[in-house]
């Protein structure tokens, strides 16, 4: 049996995105199958899946695809920059991975290199990705419209927490996760 690669909490949360993105490329086969039939981890990656369909059915009543992809559009415009694409982990990379979509990049330009002509591709986003709300958005929505997708989107970054918690646990028992940030 051949020895599993062992990270370091650096390796997962430091590094290029392209690093991270090759990292949750060789854990995901690795790890795909004992998630899929984890009693704690399956059930809790199905609500985060819920959770993140509630945020863009949301998202689309307010338009906010709409008001983004202008505002991206106009020269310098847009929060969704190559610099973003780096807030995200390992961990993060791999809970997209266990939920089917093709982690790739997608663009090497000035724009976060997983953002698409339809979107970001990315179910699971860094809490800044989803916590940001630039004044275009918040004038252009109700606020009752703001308080339900400020709710949503705790309920999501929520899930995404406690499923990075169990993610890492799981990586720690299996041996593939070394104690703190080193080299």
């Amino acid at each position: 049996m051949d020895a599993q690669p062992l990270f370091s909490l650096q390796n997962l949360y430091g590094g290029s995105i392209r690093d991270r993105l090759a990292i949750a490329h060789i854990l995901h086969p690795q790890l795909a199958l004992a998630l899929a039939t984890n009693e704690a981890f399956a059930p809790m990656l199905a609500q985060a899946v819920i959770f993140q369909k509630e945020l863009a059915e949301i998202m689309a009543v307010l338009d906010l695809g709409s008001m983004c992809a202008a505002c991206g559009g106009r020269c310098g415009g847009g929060c969704c920059s190559s610099f973003m694409a780096g807030e995200n982990d390992v961990a993060q990379l791999l809970l997209n991975l266990l939920a089917g979509v093709r982690v790739e990049v997608l663009r090497e330009d000035d724009e976060c290199c997983f953002l698409g002509i339809t979107g970001c591709l990315l179910l699971f986003k860094p809490m800044f990705c989803l916590n940001y709300n630039c004044r275009q958005l918040i004038q252009g929505a109700a606020p009752a419209g703001m308080r339900r997708l400020e709710q949503a989107v705790g309920r999501l970054l929520q899930q995404q927490y406690a499923l990075e918690q169990l993610l890492l646990g799981v990586l720690r028992q299996g041996g593939r996760l070394t104690g703190g940030f080193c080299c």
